[in-house]
């Protein structure tokens, strides 16, 4: 939606000849109408976004747009790409369609120069979907796995691999891997994406937290797989980025009762996987909420 900027607003002229006239000035608002279909997960399908395509298309005359608000949790590059082909081809790019999640919206909304009310209300919005729970968390989150069994995959290949299928291998979004070995994490790195891998040359992206192609990440860790665990056991992959050592301490008597933990490490607020590692170092689980 980028080119609808180019369309939508008040605009202001000056002088511009029109047919028999030259006004001195000119204040225009074009006619623009957006629907809005808005989600707390990302349960978007694309029944009911044609359906809106078709009612939006009768709607009057002017610019169109569709937004689908929602908490992505991962948006791969063809999520919706039956919908945008409609609006490219059925409707002749008469029709906009945007993808947004709750903190895209949020952080497109002036902060800069605005009134204490207006700062105000923005605060409160901010507070309200933070509370209803739509505000990603996985920013926030570190994924710490138990690696005793393979821990060269991880301090070697940069990559953590586990079956695809619920339960105990299931894992909720998170930024960072946090490699638990011997009673501390010993190493943390970022979390470039996470793939799953069918055991038949196919593969779906979950996530991903870089700016490479769906494809070469895909394909990167179809090689990983092939060189490490050759197979055709469905597989879910984690490609980690570098590793930084830090020592992140279980300070309570055993090893970790399940595969993994989560740790909430928003108020460290860590820059990147490095700045974590360090800020991490000499402190215990029992200081972070989970």
């Amino acid at each position: 939606m980028k080119n609808i900027a180019d369309v939508v607003g008040v605009r202001f002229r000056q002088q511009t000849r029109k047919k028999g006239s030259v006004p001195d000035g000119l204040i225009i608002q074009r006619p623009f109408t957006i629907y809005i279909e808005t989600k707390n997960f990302d349960w978007f399908y694309d029944a009911q976004l044609e359906q809106h395509l078709e009612a939006l298309h009768e709607d009057g005359s002017g610019v169109k747009a569709l937004v689908a608000l929602g908490n992505f949790e991962a948006l791969t590059d063809n999520r919706f790409s039956n919908i945008e082909t409609l609006c490219t081809e059925k409707y002749q790019g008469g029709i906009y369609f945007a993808a947004v999640s709750f903190e895209e919206f949020l952080d497109a909304l002036p902060r800069d120069k605005v009134s204490k009310n207006l700062s105000d209300t923005l605060d409160d919005f901010e507070a309200y979907l933070n509370e209803v729970g739509v505000l990603p968390r996985w920013k926030h989150r570190l994924d710490v796995v138990n690696c005793s069994g393979r821990p060269g995959e991880v301090t070697k290949e940069n990559v953590y691999m586990c079956p695809a299928k619920g339960g105990a291998y299931n894992h909720l979004r998170a930024k960072y891997f946090g490699m638990y070995q011997g009673k501390a994490v010993r190493h943390v790195a970022l979390i470039e994406a996470v793939v799953e891998l069918d055991g038949e040359g196919g593969g779906t992206l979950r996530w991903k937290h870089v700016d490479t192609p769906d494809a070469d990440l895909i394909a990167r860790a179809e090689a990983k797989r092939v060189r490490l665990r050759p197979g055709t056991d469905p597989l879910r992959v984690f490609l980690l980025g570098p590793l930084h050592p830090t020592d992140f301490r279980k300070p309570t008597k055993g090893g970790m009762q399940n595969s993994k933990q989560y740790f909430d490490i928003e108020r460290l607020a860590p820059s990147d996987a490095a700045d974590l590692a360090e800020k991490l170092r000499g402190q215990t689980w029992r200081d972070f909420t989970r």
